[in-house]
């Protein structure tokens, strides 16, 4: 807990770490600034109620964000706050009244502090689902209701927010300010109902907390989650494989282009083979064993050609299989390398950087059962993949309807080439 006089200069340095962290104000005491590990900053005061005394508990209390109020606005409020607390008055006497009045800006701040675990596993989210979460809420969500207190956002409210995504009135694509890159937010349909499945989880961390009584993205029209029937045909397989082999011999870097192999060759998510370490392979039992995949363990069992690239790496002080060529971390290239062999092999946009679905329609349209394609595939169970790649039952199902519909037909014609029993006879 760093003290200085609180400058707009001096916020402005203040770097995000990987804990919340505060800093006070030397000018004026129990001012101060709240840094999240995302960057956000925010204004607080600090004070004991009720007449001070060390055995009275702190309280903090959010102004308002860095960017919202200024420097001298934020230490003006804060002035008048502390002078409330000296005459006897206790801004946040109700805390749960209090916090019923929070923005929703303020509130996805207090989420990303609190870190709730899910309802449904028990634990906390992966900080990578977590940080891409809390960038779509603060990209979409935050410039549509972020002043709206959270006991007053509506159906209507979350209504309105999904018609605006859904026409792209919150996309964004240009410089982001930072040292890497481009900012480059998506609107539509899909991110409308992403972001409204995000949003839902914030609201029911309120619900939980009493602080509401029901969730208002619950009663919303929410866009009709569309299903993507595209994946790679035999043809480009075999395409995209011809573009790696030049690459290869062009002096690509070779852990992009096994990462690439492994990913057509498994159907396993870019993420699970980029991060993939050396105790999750298995190639006495010809699998992978993934301790944290996104539906928790996972094995994965692996083709004779996928365990054959994994025994031809050279083995390092890495834990990963694919270590960064700087630093500690794992190589994170793979993506550019794969939109390069796109390009190279002519395939259009819709080829995605993983090889899931063509995996798993090939098995299903080759006849292998469901509880087997969800092994492959790391699904929690086979009603996951009967859900998802029901398109491609449904074609092995006509075909084998079609198959015993003719048998059936003989089978009645035949009888119908038979004589009626006389009258009389049995």
């Amino acid at each position: 807990m760093a003290t200085e006089k609180l400058t707009k200069r001096h916020i402005d340095g203040l770097k995000a770490s990987a804990k919340p962290y505060r800093h006070y104000d030397t000018e004026l005491k129990g001012f101060g600034i709240l840094v999240l590990p995302s960057g956000v900053k925010s204004y607080i005061i600090e004070y004991r109620p009720d007449g001070g005394g060390r055995n009275v508990a702190k309280k903090r209390m959010t102004l308002g964000r860095v960017g919202e109020l200024t420097p001298e606005q934020a230490r003006a409020i804060a002035r008048d706050r502390l002078a409330d607390v000296r005459r006897g008055t206790d801004p946040l006497s109700d805390r749960q009244t209090k916090r019923r009045e929070q923005k929703l800006s303020e509130f996805i701040d207090q989420w990303e502090i609190d870190a709730p675990a899910g309802k449904r596993t028990g634990r906390p989210m992966k900080d990578r689902t977590r940080t891409y979460m809390l960038a779509r809420l603060r990209h979409h969500v935050v410039p549509l209701l972020g002043t709206k207190r959270i006991s007053d956002v509506t159906v209507d409210d979350i209504n309105g927010m999904i018609r605006r995504i859904a026409r792209g009135e919150t996309a964004k694509d240009g410089l982001s300010g930072k040292k890497r890159g481009r900012l480059k937010v998506r609107g539509g349909e899909g991110a409308a109902l992403k972001v409204a499945s995000d949003l839902s989880i914030i609201f029911n961390y309120a619900v939980e907390k009493r602080l509401i009584a029901t969730n208002p993205v619950t009663h919303a029209r929410k866009p009709r989650a569309g299903k993507r029937h595209d994946f790679l045909t035999a043809s480009e397989f075999a395409q995209i494989a011809t573009s790696l082999a030049g690459l290869e011999a062009d002096g690509a870097n070779p852990a992009g282009i096994a990462i690439l192999r492994l990913i057509l060759l498994t159907g396993a998510r870019p993420s699970e083979i980029e991060g993939l370490k050396w105790a999750e392979v298995d190639t006495d039992h010809q699998c992978l064993r993934l301790a944290e995949s996104k539906t928790g363990y996972s094995a994965r069992p692996l083709s004779q050609a996928a365990v054959d690239i994994l025994s031809a790496i050279s083995r390092c002080a890495s834990p990963y299989v694919f270590p960064a060529t700087r630093g500690d971390g794992h190589f994170t290239g793979a993506k550019k390398i794969w939109n390069q062999a796109r390009a190279k092999a002519n395939l259009p946009g819709r080829v995605r950087y993983h090889a899931r679905h063509a995996m798993a329609t090939f098995a299903l349209a080759d006849g292998v059962d469901a509880v087997s394609v969800a092994a492959i595939m790391g699904h929690k169970g086979p009603r996951t993949t009967l859900a998802t790649y029901a398109h491609v039952i449904d074609g092995t199902a006509a075909r084998a309807v079609e198959a015993i519909g003719q048998k059936i037909a003989v089978a009645m014609q035949t009888a119908a080439t038979i004589p009626a029993p006389a009258e009389g006879h049995t």
